[in-house]
């Protein structure tokens, strides 16, 4: 890491009134750093381990001549500490003293602006340096340091440019490199070139997704443009950056070379934007999936999108759907009809008996009783080549049923958990029953009164009242 190292300011350990130092060891130590011979000065600190705020200033400063930044910061630290106590416990007893004391806070925060600059932490370096120009207004070393930690901290934007720099003008432009299409940084008052080798009959696509930063109020009205390999002329191609994007191509280029492409645009903001760069060769070149020409060599084809295909005059391509018992398929050929038109149809597995023709934009495979395996090709329909996109879904029934299924298992959870409701406040409305102390319980004296409703039978009586009265089991 390169490290930009500021000059060191001779900190002279003044007189501080309660801190004035009297130890010949920080004198030595002191006299060294300001000769810059950072390590002797350390040298001569070892054998003191007196904590006073002299010790750790002139520790902190060896410290940074060393460019030991860390081991800066911690006694400088330790030296401001120090000093804020004494600012604030009363020790600083007149004017004279106080003053020293603040002048001394305002060295430590210089000497804390230059370790962090040695660790290129340059919010620590403003804050530090402007604490000291805040001490000290007419202190002409804190104002420059502050005022470059700041521009550190806030380059400008040709500063802070991207790596495919230099890339103006036209002359200029570098060869377009997919590894660095991201994060690229369109600063005012500049336009970035880059260059494609594109050959004769290509298909040549260019798309920027950006966003303009209008956080100062600053606006740009940015545009995309294609240029031919040829020198001067105007634009084939361009379009304006709207909602963040904008594409530009040509379908059979009219000439090989280095095409190239323009990101530009009046106004003063910044500009950040990522590119991408379609190009497809002509055929007979093909793509990845080939050799899929023939029922045979189909590709299968799993749901979901299989893009990056191409098709070229007189040869088809083949692809294989594979699809499950109960279940249907809708198969897509996504293209762009203005590069040219294809054509797709739909076959048994195999590849000789047809099944549908396109509905709309799409093949349907209908519902059946076990799986299946139908056959794909896609064509040229106008002995124009194109690229497209295969797209491989259930049908729409069956997506239907999936969301119905989704909500049948919704209704079966709400129905459980209202039974559960219904089961639960029929619990708490039924009458709960009695101990079993009241229901066994007998009063003697009210079953004998009973038996005045009928003829008295005096050994019943008798019997009656010689019964022995149990205790109920809860009380044992």
């Amino acid at each position: 890491m390169r490290r930009s190292r500021l000059p060191i300011v001779a900190l002279l350990l003044a007189g501080w009134g309660p801190f004035q130092c009297s130890d010949p060891t920080v004198d030595d130590a002191n006299a060294l750093i300001r000769q810059g011979k950072g390590a002797e000065a350390l040298e001569a600190l070892k054998a003191l381990d007196a904590d006073r705020p002299e010790v750790h200033f002139a520790r902190g400063l060896a410290h940074v001549l060393n460019e030991q930044p860390d081991e800066a910061r911690t006694a400088l630290d330790n030296a401001y500490r120090l000093t804020a106590e004494a600012l604030t416990d009363g020790s600083a007893k007149d004017a004279d003293r106080e003053a020293r004391l603040l002048d001394l806070k305002r060295r430590i925060s210089f000497a804390r602006g230059q370790a962090a600059v040695a660790k290129e932490d340059w919010k620590a370096a403003y804050e530090e340096f402007a604490n000291a120009l805040r001490l000290d207004p007419s202190d002409e070393a804190a104002r420059w340091n502050t005022e470059l930690a700041w521009f550190k901290l806030h380059p400008p934007c040709n500063m802070r440019d991207d790596d495919h720099e230099p890339d103006d003008p036209r002359a200029d432009a570098k060869p377009f490199d997919p590894q660095k299409a991201d994060k690229r940084l369109l600063c005012p008052a500049d336009e970035d070139w880059y260059a494609i080798e594109a050959p004769h009959g290509a298909f040549l696509y260019v798309n920027v997704e950006g966003k303009v930063d209008t956080e100062d109020g600053e606006t740009r009205q940015v545009t995309l443009e294609l240029y031919g390999p040829e020198e001067g002329g105007e634009a084939l191609r361009s379009a304006p950056l709207e909602k963040g994007k904008a594409t530009v191509g040509i379908s059979g280029l009219p000439s090989g070379g280095a095409w190239k492409v323009r990101v530009a645009g009046p106004g003063r903001a910044e500009v950040t934007y990522k590119i991408g760069v379609e190009l497809v060769l002509p055929c007979p070149s093909d793509d990845e999936k080939e050799e899929n020409d023939a029922p045979e060599a189909a590709t299968a084809a799993q749901d979901g999108e299989l893009p990056g295909l191409k098709s070229c005059p007189g040869d088809a391509d083949w692809f294989r759907v594979t699809v499950p018992k109960g279940e249907g398929r809708e198969i897509q050929v996504r293209h762009d009809p203005s590069r040219g038109k294809l054509a797709a149809a739909l076959f048994d597995a195999d590849g000789v008996t047809p099944l549908a023709a396109p509905e709309g934009a799409a093949l349907k495979v209908e519902q059946g009783d076990e799986e299946r395996t139908v056959l794909v090709q896609v064509n040229t329909a106008e002995h124009q080549e194109n690229t497209y996109t295969l797209v491989v879904k259930k049908s729409d029934e069956d997506e239907k049923d999936d969301e119905k299924s989704e909500d049948e298992k919704k209704d079966d959870q709400q129905d459980q958990q209202q039974d559960q409701d219904e089961q639960q406040q029929q619990d708490q409305q039924q009458p709960q029953p009695q101990p079993q102390a009241q229901q066994d319980q007998v009063d003697i004296e009210k079953l004998v009164e009973s038996l005045d409703k009928h003829q008295k039978n005096p050994q019943l009586e008798k019997m009656l009242r010689g019964l022995p009265a149990y205790p109920q089991m809860e009380d044992y």
